[in-house]
């Protein structure tokens, strides 16, 4: 796993330190939820906890942040994650597979991580 830009992965985890300290630090007067789904129809949406996670995040609270959210952790590690990718052998199994697959895998696997993120949430605020 060899990146073609060695500060990338530096520079992107600097952002999201600084984001995540940044949020855990802000103390500002919210709602008791910024979602909208939720808040009109009381069924918290995928992306639900994703600030919640973000703050525990930023107090350095790694279980805090997964029980909020799975999905938040998940892509502030794919955040940091992505320059290593471009040149791995699973980038290169990637290309090489027919077009028709590299269009299919990705809708089922966003179908398939908002489904498990949807229960996650429904269970989380007791829906469920």
């Amino acid at each position: 796993m060899v990146t073609s830009r060695p500060w990338a992965a530096a520079s992107r985890f600097g952002v999201l330190i600084a984001v995540v300290v940044g949020l855990a630090l802000l103390r500002v007067p919210r709602p008791p939820t910024l979602c909208l789904l939720r808040e009109t129809t009381g069924i918290p949406c995928p992306m639900c906890g994703f600030t919640t996670a973000a703050v525990h995040l930023g107090h350095a609270d790694l279980a805090g942040a997964v029980g909020a959210s799975p999905l938040a952790v998940a892509a502030c590690v794919g955040f940091v994650l992505i320059p290593f990718t471009r040149r791995s052998r699973f980038a290169t199994l990637w290309r090489e597979l027919p077009n028709r697959w590299r269009q299919l895998i990705p809708a089922f696997a966003i179908l398939a991580v908002l489904a498990f993120a949807e229960i996650w949430q429904i269970y989380r605020f007791g829906i469920l």
